[in-house]
This record gives C-alpha cells, structure tokens and sequence, in this order.
C-alpha cells in the first residue's frame, strides 16, 4: 500500500539510489566485455607485440642464422701425416769369391751389415761408399793378403796407427758377409780402421784400440805363456777396472853390437812390458814403460 504525503514521500526517496548504483555497474561490465578499452597492462595478442612483462613475443617466424666468425677448435682431417723415415740399408755390394788385396783397401769405408751375436760371432762390416748415411768407419791401413798366420809369429803381423779403433779379420768377415759361399782359400789379412765419428776408444787414454801407446793406461795382466803384460784401460777410472800404470813411452828392443848402450826405460818408470803378449822373443819387439798412476 502506497502512502501519499509529504512525510511518506520523504521515507521513500533514499530507494533510487542502491538502483543507480547497480545500472552504472552493468554498464561498466558491458563496456569492458568488447575488449575495446585496455590498459598498459594488457596481454599479447596472437599477432605479436610486447608481453606484460616488457620481452618481445614470438610471431612463429625462425630468425635468420648469422653465420659465426669464432674460430673452429676441430682440428682439420686433411692435415698430412708424418711418419718416421725408414732406415737406409747399405747398397749392395758384389763380394769376391776369394781373399785378394782389393777387398776391403785402405781408404774404404764400411758399413754394419750384420749385428754382433753376443757370445758368439763379432759384428760383419762391408764396403759402402764413404758419404753413405750408414758408413761408420774408414780403413786407414791393411796388410797383404797371405799364408794363415796359424804358422808366423805374430811379429809379422801388421802394425796398425796409433789412432786405429778396431781391427778386423778380414778372412772370416768375407765368409760371413757372403754367407759362407766365399772362402779364404787358408789365407788372411786384416784391416785397421777408425771410426768416422765420436767415440774414438783408440786415442790416447779412452781404453780401447788394438794398440797401447803413450798416453794410454793399463793394469797388469799375463799373456801368452805366461809373460808379464798390460791390459788396456780407461785414464779417468770408468772403464770396467781402475788403472794402475800410464804408458810414458814406447820403445823397440834390439840386440845391439858388443860395446853399445841399448835403448831403455826412463826414470820413474814402475812397470815395462812388452806390447806383443804373444811374442815369444819378449823384449826384443815393442816395449812399453809405465809409471805408477
């Protein structure tokens, strides 16, 4: 029921309001609903822009590559390959099928051909030019080739420089370089060779050579029947045994006439041997005198 008059209509006025209210809120719902007003806040839409957070957003197009000028660290399969070089062997030589004078001469050089079996038989040297890589001593004499020395004295074997490294039999190193076809045919000869390069054992005082000279230090030993002689050692005590005499001079003993003064040793000598072991005529051949180290 519905009052008329001033005083109800007073009571009824405060309703209008709550209903202006709730209109204006439908129609900032209605409003908002189109998408048509955004803030700066809004969300990406599917074509692009920026995100809410400000990062560009993805439109589903790849970015081009850009080629990188760093430095590859993956090592080139094309690079060549080293490998050691092989060694050279010694050319082939043509042996003489027996024992002459030109085998082998003085001025040749030689290389290793067969390695020395421990025990068993030395080393097999055949002639190479002086300039070949594998040339490693030069023959500096040689004697004659003749009879086996099974039946002369050894004072008849050739006397080799004081600089000579090794000697060798030439003989039995024919037989092994051709492999037991040549054959000596009962003669012999030997070669005195020096090495082309460092180490020289026959120079003075190194310990080795076929020869004992001045400079050169020994110990005492026994030669054939018994005769007192010297064994060749290092000077400076690191060869297999310390030294216990140092060769001052070299002499030869000779029967001289009635009357005259033989040669002899000189003062200070402690030990004199000769240089022969074999030689049955002891002082009368190379004489070696010795003092104390």
């Amino acid at each position: 029921m519905i009052r008329t008059g001033i005083g109800s209509r007073l009571r009824a006025r405060p309703l209008v309001a709550p209903a202006v209210v709730l209109a204006g809120a439908l129609l900032l719902a209605g409003c908002s609903s189109d998408g048509s007003a955004r803030g700066a806040d809004a969300a990406p839409t599917s074509e692009g822009g920026t995100t809410a957070t400000g990062t560009p957003a993805s439109t589903g197009t790849p970015a081009p590559t850009v080629p990188s000028t760093a430095p590859s660290t993956t090592p080139s399969t094309a690079s060549p390959v080293t490998t050691a070089p092989s060694p050279v062997p010694p050319p082939a030589v043509s042996l003489p099928t027996t024992l002459t004078d030109d085998y082998l001469a003085a001025g040749q050089c030689v290389a290793v051909v067969a390695q020395a079996v421990p025990g068993g038989s030395p080393a097999t040297y055949g002639a190479v030019p002086c300039d070949h890589p594998t040339a490693v001593a030069r023959v500096t004499s040689r004697s004659r080739t003749t009879m086996s020395t099974a039946v002369l004295p050894a004072a008849q074997r050739p006397a080799c420089e004081g600089d000579t490294d090794f000697v060798l039999d030439l003989g039995p190193n024919l037989v092994r370089a051709s492999g037991g076809i040549t054959r000596p045919g009962g003669d012999e000869a030997y070669a005195c060779l020096r090495n082309l390069s460092a180490p020289h054992p026959g120079d003075p005082g190194q310990g080795g050579g076929p020869m004992i000279g001045v400079g050169d230090c020994v110990v005492k030993a026994t030669g054939v029947g018994g005769q007192a002689t010297g064994r060749e050692t290092k000077c400076d005590g690191t060869g297999t045994r310390k030294p216990e005499y140092k060769v001052i001079k070299v002499y030869t003993g000779k029967i001289v006439a009635k009357g005259s003064t033989p040669e002899t040793c000189p003062p200070g000598t402690a030990y004199e041997f000769p240089l022969r072991a074999d030689d049955k005529y002891g002082l009368l051949g190379p004489v070696a005198c010795a003092e104390a180290v």
